[in-house]
């Protein structure tokens, strides 16, 4: 199993293959397209202009960091465009084919179909956006020429074991660390990255200094009951409507009371500051790499280097003690715990990903 972390520079490529990562994945806003249709319209789906690089000397740094290390590049290219768009992907592409990028990340079935007339010769990889839910969305992806699916972040370790032994024949990726997002990627219609436009110092400037992180480390390590009430009282203001702490009221419950009252203790715990917190899914590795799971993609283009780093090596500690040693599933699971709680300096509090009971 690869290890995928996120760069936005060629430092940041050489410190995290270093580490133990052996694929990287970051993102272009060109100033062309920023002018064009700002960084709301992204043309990787991460809004914020801290999280990508701004044009392709930059990119092809990151290559050459990245090759120096035997590592492979993979270009986001993960939104849904408009025809007025393609002209400006069309140049992304081909900025791409000049940096000797590996592979891109595609999620617009347009794009997907357009590739090769545009003179890519790299692998395809389909992003979460793709809502690859089962073999079926699998297969109509390779024939298409995927090389690799991303699978979403809601799918358990049973169904993405089960789509990964089904598809020897193609690569599956799936998502091991950070924001647990309770939406479905491919679904969101969600606008990121206003506040940056409205107010780029009081926001772009935090952003760069990766105040979001520092404030949720800070609030990991609050007693829970704490941590709710910060989370759910709006104090810290965001543009994400993941963030927001929606309040839900019930008109009337009927026969389905029960239901009704779960769905709405469920959207108001799960959808707040806190929402954003960095999941793990590191005690999964024992079933994942024996389904056959080719890839493991940390999420945080966004994060400061020193979480990337912390990531890259949390992962790369277990995937060398599960394939050395091979423990039962019950000492590796004492063993990823152990090793978070070393590395992150505090309990992991199952903030899982893949719940043990999915497995």
């Amino acid at each position: 199993m690869k290890i995928l972390s996120p760069v936005k520079s060629a430092d940041e490529a050489k410190a995290v293959v270093a580490a133990g990562a052996g694929e990287l994945y970051c993102g272009v806003l060109p100033r062309a397209w920023n002018a064009a249709y700002t960084n709301m319209a992204s043309p990787n789906r991460r809004e914020w202009r801290s999280s990508n690089m701004a044009g392709f000397e930059e990119l092809a740094d990151v290559v050459k960091a990245a090759h120096a290390g035997q590592a492979r590049v993979f270009l986001t290219l993960n939104a849904l465009y408009t025809e007025g768009q393609y002209s400006q992907i069309e140049g992304i592409i081909r900025g791409a084919v000049t940096c000797g990028v590996d592979a891109v990340i595609v999620a617009d079935l347009g794009l997907l179909l357009a590739l090769r007339r545009l003179g890519w010769k790299g692998d395809i990889h389909i992003s979460t956006g793709g809502t690859t839910f089962n073999d079926e969305t699998v297969g109509f992806y390779k024939d298409l020429g995927a090389a690799r699916v991303i699978l979403p972040r809601h799918n358990r370790v049973n169904e993405i074991a089960a789509i990964a032994r089904h598809n020897r024949d193609i690569e599956i990726e799936t998502f091991i660390m950070n924001r647990g997002c309770m939406n479905i990627d491919g679904f969101c219609t969600y606008h990121h990255g206003a506040s940056e436009i409205r107010s780029p110092l009081l926001w772009g400037l935090p952003k760069k200094l990766n105040c979001d992180y520092y404030l949720l480390q800070a609030m990991k390590k609050m007693p829970a009951g704490l941590r709710r009430r910060l989370g759910r009282s709006g104090i810290f203001k965001s543009d994400s409507a993941c963030f927001i702490p929606y309040r839900i009221g019930i008109k009337a419950a009927g026969a389905g009371a029960e239901g009704v009252h779960t769905l709405k203790n469920n959207l108001e715990r799960n959808f707040n500051l806190f929402s954003g917190f960095d999941t793990c899914g590191a005690c999964a590795l024992w079933d994942l790499e024996k389904a056959g799971v080719c890839s493991l993609k940390i999420v945080g283009r966004e994060n400061a280097l020193q979480k990337k780093l912390q990531d890259v090596s949390f992962l790369k500690t277990c995937i060398d003690y599960l394939l050395a040693e091979r423990p039962p599933r019950a000492a590796f699971d004492a063993f990823a715990k152990a090793q978070y709680q070393k590395v992150f300096g505090y309990a992991c509090h199952n903030w899982c990903y893949f719940p043990a009971e999915d497995r």
